[in-house]
């Protein structure tokens, strides 16, 4: 009689069965979230490609349809010249009616191949561009015959907000604002003097001609650039039209501005005092940075001492919190922390630095600097940008390598040719490999390129993870770390591209001009020193005022050497220096917090041009000489 069957114990079973599923189950739940997250980033890069091209499909209507307007009005024999500069250079002149509609010159000009949806037109002596959608005549605008106009393509999304403000209700202003809004059922104003036969749009109130439809004007703060915007991950069918309710939801600016409402501007507590001299500055910072009470959310309160040791005795309005910041900047970018290529940077590993919390303090300082106003990075390489936000990078290549020994031991693995010679140069690499774990010999030539990218990846990703966690750490201050992570795409430009150069036509249409009365005798004055600062500004773009650039007049003016992406606090202004008898002030002052530039009245060209550059490069430091 064989023995009776024992009744297996189906517990254990179970909970090893239950454990399993359970890992099973929240395997397949951050799979899915993966999956969920690829799938709205595919469906992001669609909508910003079907975006862009309906941002060019609308462009080459708006262009097309200006040639075919221009196309019937021939230009006219008895009629005023006035030429145009355009932003690549090419300069053109054409014959105009100054009692024609002012569309005839916006036609004219947005005909060109490079032209944007929207536009500006401004005279070398006028603070006021003027948008391409203004009603009325030449005449109720001031252009006069013989003038010089510069032109000013725009952004798309100057077309976008064109777009959809024709969807609100909007008060009329005077024609003689270029600001002001329009119904979105405007017509073309009737001249004051009979138009030609040939060219006949309708007079308001009646409907305009089919052919002639040109959109509502918005407003615009033109003092500042639109940074560029991405999409959100919803799908939809993109035109134009929505484009900007899409472009909205992502803007940088916007972003920046959620975070600097973070900072109770009324508030300067005592341990808020930065205490710098200008060849000291991240030193000074850290003293500050490191206190207790510290607050990155109250307002800063910099005061720079002099190589006397003896504080300057500004009040800190704007301006010198502005140099403060980009001076900065410019100290945590050669800072130890990092190694590589100035421009291209990576986190180095510094033990030293690591005890101290230095990373994580020079993270609070970036986030400081992009929150209170200043400017970004913009030196990250794009690996050290996609480790601190947490996406994928690709694989490490030897060049990145800052450790020219180590990188120069693993370049002599790599170039052998038999198996032989590879282990050879292992065996000369053994120390540096042995610290990190990789130290083995090979049996072939595929296993040497494994090992060289393993060393690799380890050098420059996995033995700065202690560093980079601390790092990110920092960019928690004002809530910018989960910003970065969630709007990547977003931040890159402001982390690791070069910002562009400065051109004069940036600075022209950046300040506003704060001109006396027409007629004044004042007036005439002003008018030609403007001829002279835009001649000057030219001058300085193409090097003909060695050492200066348009970066250090920007600085003089505002404390800043670019636009800071939150933008700037006021309207750039430009005065003037309008003195008589023995009190004449013969070089260029500044009120950086104020931004406002006050220019020199001189009666030659030559000498305005002097004593702009000399007075700028002899400034110590920056604002009023």
């Amino acid at each position: 009689m064989s023995p009776p069957k024992l009744r297996p114990n189906l517990r254990p079973c179970t909970a090893d069965s239950t454990v399993v599923l359970q890992q099973w189950r929240s395997l397949r739940q951050e799979q899915d979230k993966e999956f969920e997250q690829s799938l709205m980033a595919d469906r992001e890069k669609e909508m910003r490609r079907q975006c862009l091209e309906a941002q060019e499909k609308s462009r080459l209507q708006a262009i097309e349809d200006r040639r075919k307007r221009i196309a019937n009005y021939e230009e006219p024999i008895d009629a005023v010249p006035i030429k145009f500069k355009f932003p690549n250079g090419v300069e053109k002149i054409r014959k105009f009616i100054l009692s024609d509609t002012i569309q005839i010159l916006f036609d004219f000009v947005g005909q060109d191949d490079l032209s944007s949806e929207v536009f500006y037109v401004q005279d070398a002596i006028s603070s006021t561009p003027l948008e391409n959608n203004l009603s009325g005549t030449l005449n109720d605008y001031n252009i006069q015959g013989h003038s010089t106009l510069y032109v000013v393509w725009g952004s798309p999304m100057d077309a976008h907000s064109l777009a959809s403000s024709s969807h609100e209700p909007i008060t009329s202003l005077p024609l003689n604002d270029c600001h002001s809004p329009t119904p979105p059922n405007w017509s073309p104003a009737p001249s004051p003097a009979p138009s030609p036969a040939h060219w006949s749009p309708a007079p308001s109130p009646a409907p305009s001609p089919a052919h002639w439809s040109p959109a509502p004007s918005p407003s615009h703060t033109y003092h500042q650039w639109s940074p560029e915007r991405s999409l959100p991950t919803q799908p939809s069918s993109v035109t134009t039209d929505n484009c900007e309710i899409i472009s909205d939801q992502v803007d940088l600016q916007m972003i920046l501005k959620k975070l600097h409402s973070r900072v109770d501007l009324s508030c300067c507590p005592t341990s808020n005092q930065i205490n710098v001299s200008r060849d000291n500055i991240l030193q000074g910072s850290l003293h500050a940075f490191k206190r207790r009470r510290f607050n990155p959310e109250a307002r800063l309160d910099v005061i720079f001492v002099d190589s006397d040791g003896v504080g300057e005795g500004a009040i800190d309005d704007g301006g010198p919190t502005r140099e403060y910041l980009r001076l900065l900047m410019r100290e945590i970018q050669i800072s130890k922390i990092f190694e590589g290529p100035e421009d291209n940077r990576l986190l180095a590993l510094d033990t030293h630095a690591l005890e101290n919390g230095l990373y994580m303090t020079i993270a609070k300082m970036i986030a400081v600097c992009i929150v209170h106003g200043g400017v970004g990075p913009r030196f990250f390489s794009d690996r050290l940008f996609m480790q601190l936000c947490g996406t994928c990078t690709l694989p490490v290549s030897l060049e990145e390598i800052a450790d020219s020994c180590f990188r120069e031991k693993l370049s002599k693995i790599k170039e052998a040719d038999s198996v032989q010679k590879a282990n050879s140069a292992i065996s000369d690499a053994g120390d540096s490999l042995n610290m990190m774990g990789a130290l083995r010999y090979i049996s072939s030539l595929e296993e040497r390129d494994s090992l060289i990218q393993s060393a690799a990846e380890y050098f420059v990703n996995g033995r700065i993870n202690l560093a980079l966690r601390q790092f990110e750490e920092g960019f928690k201050t004002f809530g910018l770390m989960d910003e970065l992570k969630n709007h990547a795409e977003i931040f890159e430009d402001l982390f690791v591209n070069a910002i562009r150069p400065l051109e004069a036509k940036d600075l022209t249409t950046l300040f506003e001009v704060d001109f006396s009365p027409l007629g004044s005798n004042k007036r005439q004055l002003e008018n030609k020193t403007i001829c002279f600062w835009r001649d000057w500004l030219i001058d300085v773009e193409e090097g003909d005022c060695n050492p200066l650039t348009l970066e250090m007049v920007l600085q003089f003016a505002s404390g800043a050497s670019s636009v800071p992406p939150l933008g700037f606090p006021h309207q750039p202004k430009i005065e003037f220096l309008l003195t008589f008898g023995q009190d004449t002030r013969i070089f260029p002052e500044a009120n950086t917090c104020l931004i406002v530039l006050r220019l020199p009245i001189h009666s030659t060209y030559e000498s305005f041009r002097t004593y702009m550059t000399e007075g700028i490069l002899q400034s110590p430091t920056f604002g009023t000489m």
